[in-house]
């Protein structure tokens, strides 16, 4: 599933809008203690699953949780990044070993302020069949 998530991450490095806001604080799983804000941190916490098809085919489908953390001055600023996010998942990605890789949002939170910043959740589901 590495290949996937490594689409995922050339995807969000090559948005431009994701880039300039965020610039390289994007981290997979978790961010290193004292990051800058604003990140985004990603990753499969949520669930992972493989099903058999015909053919010897499997399909995979990742629930990837994106966080984005913004200072308490980006309230504004956060609904911009996601809605970029969303931009950038809308059409499919290439990963090796698999057909294409396809992400449809399945939910999104509101911006919650805690410990001095803004924090937004956007949960996807990639999807990827074996080639």
């Amino acid at each position: 599933m590495k290949p996937i998530l490594d689409a995922v991450k050339t995807r969000l490095y090559a948005t431009s809008a994701l880039t300039s806001a965020l610039g390289s604080r994007i981290y997979l799983d978790q961010a290193p203690p004292n990051a800058a804000f604003p990140l985004l941190v990603y990753g499969t916490q949520a669930s992972a699953t493989v099903t058999p098809h015909f053919g010897g085919q499997n399909r995979y489908d990742l629930t990837v949780n994106f966080l984005f953390v913004y200072s308490n001055a980006g309230a504004d600023a956060i609904y911009t990044a996601t809605s970029a996010l969303e931009t950038a998942l809308s059409t499919t990605m290439s990963a090796t070993g698999f057909d294409r890789v396809s992400a449809v949002k399945v939910s999104a939170t509101v911006p919650s302020f805690d410990d001095d910043a803004w924090s937004m959740t956007e949960t996807y589901r990639l999807t990827a069949f074996d080639t």
